[in-house]
């Protein structure tokens, strides 16, 4: 029992510290405090929340408990303010950088749009432009029946059997 209570913290350390380390970095904890920021991150997870959560509630459990420990960081010692130029994880800053400095949104706005072209890809090819039109770009459904050359009710009626299929792949998971 213990042993699997210990591989499954093992298992969470080896799979989020890199990630935690980067998002610790990104808000602005020095970089000689960002190991244990990282671990009593993650020692606060083991303590409060179950081990086998499925991957995106852990994800945004740890990185809440994450701002919230650098915010007691910040507080206990002041921030400070540094140049970052460690290349240790050169390979993740272009990430930090190209996304500002609140890399914990970034990650779960990548797996939420994983979630959605995957829910997407599973729309038959009649409803996926329509949907794709109408709800990511904004165009009316008018002007999508004219781009389609199809009447606007057909428009609709694939856009609103979309709407109700992607409710329906996405829903358990993001409350839809």
């Amino acid at each position: 029992m213990q042993q699997d209570i210990n591989g499954l913290l093992q298992a969470i350390y080896d799979g989020y510290q890199k990630p935690l380390r980067i998002l610790a970095l990104a808000i602005g904890v020095p970089e000689k405090d960002v190991e244990d920021v990282v671990q009593e991150t993650i020692i606060a997870y083991y303590t409060h929340y179950p081990l086998d959560w499925e991957e995106g509630a852990m994800k945004y459990m740890l990185t809440t408990i994450l701002r919230n420990k650098c915010i007691d960081h910040f507080r206990k010692y002041q921030r400070e303010w540094l140049i970052l130029d460690s290349d240790q994880f050169n390979e993740d800053w272009e990430a930090v950088f190209q996304y500002g400095h609140d890399l914990a949104d970034y990650v779960i706005d990548k797996e939420i749009g994983q979630d959605v072209r995957a829910a997407f890809a599973q729309l038959t090819e009649s409803m996926q432009l329509p949907a794709k039109l109408y709800l990511v770009d904004g165009i009316p459904e008018r002007e999508i029946a004219k781009m389609l050359d199809i009447t606007p009710v057909a428009c609709r009626a694939r856009v609103s059997r979309a709407k109700k299929l992607l409710r329906k792949l996405l829903g358990s998971k993001y409350g839809l």
